[in-house]
């Protein structure tokens, strides 16, 4: 049975910074961020289709966007996992490559 999903995670990428939220009408530690939404098919291949960084009032979730090259510049390492990033890529060379040797294998390659 093959499973397919969907899903948003936010992962934390950097320690808090004090700013005065407009909302909260008070100083706050504001959250640095990564924000992505993905796609799955089988827990195996995965691909995401939307990601932004940002600054986020933990209380209310009022924020401003980062930058997405200075902050992975700054980051070093995009912190979504390698099935996620490149498993659609994984997946597609995977049936290329069953697609091939069927294909050889039926005409006597």
């Amino acid at each position: 049975m093959f499973m397919i999903g969907q899903g948003e995670r936010i992962v934390v990428i950097g320690p808090p910074e004090p700013r005065h939220c407009p909302r909260c009408e008070q100083v706050t530690d504001f959250q640095p961020q990564l924000k992505y939404r993905y796609a799955e098919f089988d827990l195996l291949f995965g691909m995401v289709y939307a990601k932004r960084y940002q600054l986020a009032c933990p209380q209310c979730g009022h924020g401003w966007l980062l930058d997405t090259r200075e902050t992975e510049r700054g980051l070093g390492a995009v912190p979504i996992p390698f099935r996620l990033r490149y498993g659609l890529l994984i997946g597609l060379a995977l049936a290329a490559g069953i697609a091939i040797a069927a294909w050889r294998f039926n005409h006597g390659g």
